[in-house]
Parts: C-alpha cells; sequence; structure tokens
C-alpha cells in the first residue's frame, strides 16, 4: 500500500528522465506520512487476523471490510460467516 502511494505521487511529477527519477523517489518516499503508514499496518493486521482464525479469501475480505476494529475481527462478524 504504502509502494502504490509512493508511484502515483512519482508518477503525477516524474517528467521521463533519470535525474528527476534519482530526485524524486526520496522525496516520495518522505511524503508518505506517518499516519498512512499505521493505518495500511492495521489493514494489513486485521486481514492477518481473519486467516489466523481460519477464513477464506472471500470471507476475510467480508470480515475486513464489516469491521474496522484495532488489529482483530469480532466474534460476531465470525458468526455471521458461519465459520463458529
Amino acid at each position: 500500500m504504502v509502494w502504490s502511494q509512493l508511484k502515483r505521487r512519482f508518477r503525477e511529477y516524474a517528467d521521463g528522465t533519470f535525474p528527476t527519477a534519482k530526485k524524486l523517489v526520496p522525496e516520495c518516499l518522505d511524503a508518505v506520512s506517518t499516519v498512512n503508514i499505521r493505518r495500511y499496518f492495521q489493514h494489513c493486521w486485521r486481514y492477518m487476523d481473519a486467516y489466523k482464525r481460519g477464513l477464506n479469501v472471500k470471507q476475510a475480505a467480508y470480515a475486513v471490510k464489516k469491521y474496522t476494529s484495532h488489529r482483530r475481527i469480532p466474534q460476531g462478524v465470525m458468526m455471521d460467516l458461519g465459520v463458529l
């Protein structure tokens, strides 16, 4: 997710030359805020929690979209999916 944000910003300002690219990469990396990095981490953590609980890909995507708690998927969502 960080990489996609970096690529999007890089493509906005790139002119196709190597010297510009060398200058832009560190600037684009610095432009990704700590808040965004934490949000990306929490998003990935919820997927990891869903997979640890035995959900398949579609169930995990539903659970992560349905519930955005801090670092876990609740039992209620697990019951909605019929896993418990």
